[in-house]
């Protein structure tokens, strides 16, 4: 599902909340003996809050075979029962704040993509890093940015360091979604992470990301895994992400 705004500087509608629910078996619920080498739980359901989400998509697989594959391989590649002690799975896919630059409107504006990038970082006040995961959709994220900072660009038009004003909405559009714009059509299985209320969460991505580089070689190469910072509300993803459109 997508909620599209094309026109600049309108006011954004309340972000939906998603919940789902899935009952578990009580045998499910029965408490393992700790164990330093055993995988956290694969939990089914929705988790009530996460510190880091991951949606794990493919064109060729089914949604229940990404399930198996999360179960028999994601999962216990990336838990461990010191800092990640729990995973759910089977969660919506968290919702996601994409501004999607068009790049025929771009050339029009004569700017590039790091221009663009550029301009957006000048306004928000966050530098543009690369989305992080197995194979992502070529983006980037400004983490931290809210919704908030793009109502505010009619009163402060972002400049380029040369000192150029540019316009954002000539070439954007922006759109809450639920996966990036390419990844529409594929499967989708969203996971949800929780760190032990000892480790530190401020460290949670850099340790998912080098775990998922171990892992990419294990995994299929049409599965692809999109990193998803937790934002403040529920399954809702932190940031702006930002992508180029397909030139049609």
């Amino acid at each position: 599902m997508t909620w599209i705004y094309r026109f600049w500087p309108a006011r954004f509608s309340s972000l939906p909340a998603l919940a789902f629910c899935v009952c578990v078996p009580a045998s499910a619920a029965q408490a393992t003996p700790p164990d330093a080498d055993q995988p956290p739980a694969l939990v089914w359901g929705a988790v009530p809050s996460a510190d880091l989400y991951l949606l794990v998509a493919s064109p060729r697989l089914s949604k229940p075979e990404l399930q198996q594959l999360v179960a028999d391989r994601i999962g216990r590649g990336i838990g461990d029962n010191q800092t990640i002690t729990q995973i759910w799975s089977n969660v919506p896919e968290p919702i996601q704040l994409w501004l999607s630059i068009d790049p025929a409107r771009l050339e029009e504006a004569k700017l590039t993509t790091d221009q663009a990038l550029e301009a957006l970082a000048s306004k928000l006040g966050i530098s543009a890093q690369s989305t992080q995961g197995i194979r992502p959709p070529h983006s980037w994220i400004y983490s931290g940015a809210t919704r908030e900072k793009l109502e505010a660009w009619s009163d402060a038009p972002p400049r380029l360091a040369d000192g150029t004003i540019v316009n954002p909405s000539e070439w954007t559009t922006v759109a809450y979604r639920q996966a990036p714009e390419f990844w529409e059509d594929w499967n989708k299985v969203g996971l949800s992470l929780s760190v032990s209320a000892e480790a530190r969460r401020d460290s949670l991505e850099s340790v998912v990301s080098e775990r998922l580089k171990a892992l990419a070689s294990h995994l299929p190469e049409d599965v692809s895994v999109l990193m998803l910072p937790a934002g403040p509300g529920l399954n809702e993803a932190d940031g702006i992400f930002v992508t180029v459109a397909r030139d049609e």
